[in-house]
């Protein structure tokens, strides 16, 4: 199944503390592919998908910052109006929640790329799959 090896990153929101995390990535020439930033008024979690996840994994944890490793979906989307709702009630209809999600604009000509955290990522793969969804690998995601 292809699936996307996605940080979370746990960081106390102050100023700089981001910066910290990009520094590090950056020095140690881990190239960040997707980013997703979300806070609250204490601390904030830096979703990041990266070339060198097991390496950044490494890099990270030894610098005391608390993180996790999560399984999530990267689905080529049509750029075009609609098509990511077709895809959201695919899901939907199918009953698969979607708990968060993310996207960014790709090399692939007239496509952005949508990064999925869904209740049930077995359950949302066969479903996207079956339906000629297109997804990316985490191979793939390196070298896009």
């Amino acid at each position: 199944m292809k699936r996307i090896r996605q940080i979370s990153v746990f960081i106390e929101n102050r100023p700089g503390r981001l910066l910290e995390v990009l520094n590090l990535l950056g020095s140690s020439s881990i190239n960040i592919k997707a980013l997703s930033l979300a806070d609250s008024s204490d601390f904030g979690i830096a979703r990041l998908i990266v070339k060198g996840t097991d390496e950044a994994v490494a890099l990270l944890k030894s610098n005391n910052f608390t993180l996790s490793v999560t399984n999530t979906i990267a689905c080529v989307v049509e750029d075009k109006p609609g098509s990511l709702a077709q895809i959201l009630k695919l899901l939907a209809d199918n009953e698969i929640n979607i708990e968060y999600m993310y996207g960014f604009t790709s090399p692939i000509e007239n496509k952005a790329v949508m990064i999925l955290k869904v209740s049930d990522i077995d359950k949302a793969q066969k479903l996207l799959s079956d339906n000629k969804i297109e997804m990316l690998s985490q191979e793939e995601m390196r070298e896009i």
